[in-house]
């Protein structure tokens, strides 16, 4: 509401957002330190955990990359996809950007904890204005950030430049779809917009034209809201099942909410206007 009111800028309204919603992230993932939904293949059993679903949604984004060289984490949250990811691949270096300065001063605790301080590294940086030079990366990745971005344009060609030659990218996205916005559904766009700090939705067909226009090659984008709306479940009854515990940190109307929003995103998930792409290209 205060950013709303007075206009804060882009920077301001994704700070309020990490510094509303990551307590309950962590809270709810057994302070795991991932920042996604999560994501459930759909040919396996229903998930045992959130945190085992977040966990897949790093390795899905990532399934194509070369597992050696460099990688940038655009959007790092605190940490935990970058450990995670080198953890899994010994042969690769991960290097995290984020405009949230208390969030880099946790992900670096937590790559010390997870004994991988020597091949990540995380610092200020800005999608806009990626801070590394030409042809310095194998691999980029952005897991739920890039709709925070406000010239996601300005996003594509920095990662076009930062790329090796045959550097792949991948972007795990909170996408709009067309097809199934109605004309009353107006006001459900502009509160997402206002709660989840993003400037503009962009939708699958959008991101792929983008990507296309600034010369990246092989690019496959996927409509991937089902495998992360049957997760939705898992995350309501976990804040219901903790109420005691989140009661600390948000007032109930703001739990109820919370839970109303993702009931609906699953109750409509297979013609909601909000949906979820995993879109991939190379150089």
């Amino acid at each position: 509401i205060y950013n709303f009111i007075f206009r804060a800028s882009a920077d301001t309204k994704i700070q309020t957002y990490y510094h509303l919603l990551e307590p309950l992230f962590h809270a709810m993932s057994d302070n795991n330190l991932y920042l996604n939904l999560g994501y459930h293949d759909l040919k396996t059993e229903s998930p045992r955990s959130v945190v085992e679903t977040q966990k897949e949604m790093v390795k899905v984004v990532t399934n194509n990359f070369n597992k050696k060289g460099r990688w940038l984490d655009v959007g790092c949250g605190t940490g935990g996809p970058a450990c995670l990811s080198a953890n899994t691949y010994p042969n690769i270096n991960v290097e995290g950007i984020n405009i949230v300065k208390t969030q880099i001063d946790k992900a670096k605790i937590v790559a010390k904890e997870n004994k991988v301080n020597d091949r990540v590294r995380f610092n200020y940086g800005d999608a806009h204005n990626i801070p590394f030079s030409d042809n310095y990366f194998e691999s980029i990745y952005a897991i739920e950030s890039a709709f925070h971005f406000e010239n996601k344009i300005q996003f594509i060609n920095e990662s076009k430049r930062v790329l090796k030659v045959n550097g792949k990218i991948s972007i795990a996205d909170i996408v709009i779809r067309p097809e199934y916005l109605k004309f009353n559904d107006w006001y459900k766009v502009s509160i997402a917009k206002h709660g989840l700090a993003a400037k503009e939705f962009y939708s699958k067909d959008k991101w792929t034209r983008s990507i296309v226009d600034a010369g990246f090659n092989k690019v496959e984008a996927s409509d991937i809201t089902l495998n992360v709306a049957n997760v939705l479940p898992h995350w309501i009854n976990l804040i219901k099942n903790n109420q005691s515990k989140l009661l600390k940190l948000y007032p109930q109307i703001f739990l109820t909410m919370l839970c109303r929003c993702l009931q609906y995103a699953y109750n409509n998930k297979d013609t909601c206007p909000f949906g979820y792409i995993l879109i991939t290209a190379t150089k």
